[in-house]
């Protein structure tokens, strides 16, 4: 994949990274409902620099978010993944391991030991990638969701760095 590029975020992709947000929703990656087209794709807690992603003759192809632990007195080790995706078009190309990674990478360059994510117990596409990246499972919370009707466990992984 010698055209893919990865580089950390900017305001100016934030339209393209909101697209590929709302693309890939549905109840099997996310406990949270689909919301309005039109909201901002960074906040206080999703800032550029906490944003990796690829792209290709100018296009974005997915993302990763990688974020400092919110509690970093005791946590400064930890880096953690809040938001990850690749664009319908696009899956199946090797872009989800580019971008696991670029965030490994990142983790690394910023002194992390460990990088913690959450995952439905439902998308099990993504606990596979996680898994062959090293990642572990390291909890289960049984039914801390009701999607659509029915409980879905919330699959704490973790990936150790020493």
């Amino acid at each position: 994949m010698p055209d893919i590029e990865r580089r950390t975020a900017t305001h100016g992709d934030e339209r393209a990274l909101a697209a590929i947000d709302y693309a890939t929703w549905s109840t099997q990656v996310s406990p949270a409902p689909l919301w309005p087209r039109e909201t901002p794709f960074f906040d206080d807690r999703t800032t550029p620099e906490n944003v990796l992603f690829a792209h290709e003759d100018n296009a974005v192809l997915g993302y990763v978010k990688l974020r400092p632990s919110p509690m970093p007195a005791s946590s400064g080790h930890v880096q953690e993944i809040n938001g990850f995706a690749v664009g319908p078009n696009h899956q199946g190309r090797g872009i989800g391991h580019l971008l696991l990674d670029a965030a490994r990478n990142k983790a690394i360059e910023r002194r992390a030991r460990r990088i913690t994510l959450r995952v439905l117990g439902t998308n099990t596409r993504a606990q596979s990638l996680y898994l062959a990246h090293g990642y572990r499972v390291e909890g289960r919370l049984v039914g801390q969701f009701l999607i659509r009707n029915s409980y879905v466990d919330d699959v704490l992984m973790a990936l150790h760095m020493d």
